[in-house]
């Protein structure tokens, strides 16, 4: 599924209006904001695992450890403190610096107050790691046939714990586990990765992105 189809989903419906009300804005302006900084986000933050291997390896243990999408589905957590936190670390790491974020960010959505754009920026970073992390635990595992090259099969060979987990979120309600904090993924604060690499063929970035942004080959 696509970003913005993920988005627009998310919260019942009420994302966007969410996300406007927690910076000032209504919902159609806060949704033609996020609509160009969070693809532009999620490209970002593909361009930077493609240069820094570190990138890469922090985006595999996210997934892999389920970093958690309930962002996506809690009101409350989307504005949080420590939602804005993590997406400000987020924007620094892969712009650089939140300044040479928030000036990108400026460029596509001009239109946004200063006062506003900030915080916006933040919740839509927060949100594309929780859409990438949706998009790629979230497919039906029990009956079905894995996607050639895609994600999830390299997820099931090489971690197996992983896969049902995936699993038990399609097929039956859980109790939601608190989401671990973004920006011991990325950011100034991350844990250093220490997971074991597989001889296994790991996943790559199109595998990762390709259905969120929309070019992955059918």
């Amino acid at each position: 599924m696509a970003l913005m189809d993920i988005l627009a989903e998310a919260q019942g419906g009420q994302f966007f209006a969410n996300a406007g009300t927690s910076v000032g804005l209504d919902a159609n302006s806060a949704a033609r904001a996020l609509s160009v900084m969070c693809p532009a986000i999620a490209a970002q933050l593909k361009a930077k695992s493609e240069e820094d291997p570190q990138t890469y390896e922090s985006l595999l243990e996210l997934l892999a450890d389920d970093g958690g999408d309930s962002v996506l589905d809690d009101r409350e957590e989307l504005a949080s403190g420590e939602a804005l936190r993590d997406g400000n670390a987020i924007l620094e790491d892969i712009y650089g610096s939140r300044e040479a974020a928030i000036r990108e960010m400026r460029k596509l959505a001009g239109e946004v107050p200063e006062t506003s754009l900030g915080k916006l920026a933040a919740i839509g970073a927060t949100a594309v790691l929780g859409a990438l992390s949706r998009s790629n635990t979230a497919m039906p595992l029990a009956g079905a046939a894995p996607l050639a090259g895609g994600l999830l099969g390299t997820i099931v060979s090489e971690l197996v714990k992983g896969a049902v987990q995936g699993a038990t979120r399609t097929l039956a309600p859980r109790k939601r586990r608190r989401r671990r904090s973004y920006s011991s993924y990325f950011g100034k604060k991350r844990k250093r990765t220490t997971r074991k690499r597989s001889s296994q063929r790991r996943p790559s970035l199109e595998d990762i992105f390709g259905e969120i942004l929309g070019t992955r080959r059918r």
